[in-house]
């Protein structure tokens, strides 16, 4: 019964996510047509991702050139995130220096992001506390930056919607980078 629990909720995790990065269709211009094909293009990629796994536990190669590829995957995937507010606004038309800061902004809640991760995983209650704590602070950035600029719900589910994709692809990607460097 637990097994059958455990595997209900793992499924009902994968659809909400599935149903997060789907509603960045939301943002585009027409939400009816782009947010079943985001549904379908994520649920493609974890597929893949999920089949990936599948074929790497049977089949075991070359560890250094796993390791190498999933380097290559990870830093790819924080490049990708880093540049992922870029691609959201662009529509927008901010100038040079609104983006940079938007991507300075970008890497230093990756950084952060890791480094509340780590807390979170220590041993002491106090230091979980903190992480957490930490990744509340986190989630509130861009609502605080966004607001001064557009109060809207627009503004706002934009730019939660683009935190979500950086940290989910930043994460991703530094968690198969530091895998590599442990093999």
């Amino acid at each position: 019964m637990k097994d059958i629990l455990t595997k209900a909720v793992k499924i009902f995790g994968w659809l909400v996510l599935l149903a997060a990065f789907s509603a960045l269709g939301f943002i585009t211009d027409n939400p009816s047509q782009m947010v079943p094909l985001y549904f379908l293009f994520f649920l493609v990629v974890f597929t893949l991702v999920f089949l990936y796994n599948l074929k790497k536990k049977r089949k075991r190669g070359n560890k250094t050139h796993q390791a190498l590829v999933k380097k290559i995957l990870g830093v790819f995937l924080v490049v990708v995130a880093v540049l992922t507010p870029y691609y959201i606004f662009r529509q927008v038309g901010f100038t040079f220096t609104i983006y940079a800061m938007i991507t300075i902004v970008a890497i230093a809640l990756i950084i952060l992001g890791a480094l509340s991760v780590v807390l979170i995983k220590r041993p002491k209650l106090i230091e979980k506390i903190l992480g957490y704590i930490a990744l509340l602070v986190i989630c509130s950035v861009p609502a605080l930056m966004m607001i001064q600029y557009d109060r809207s719900y627009n503004a706002l589910g934009t730019a939660y919607y683009g935190a979500l994709i950086v940290a989910t692809l930043s994460w991703w990607g530094i968690d198969i980078f530091l895998k590599s460097v442990k093999e």
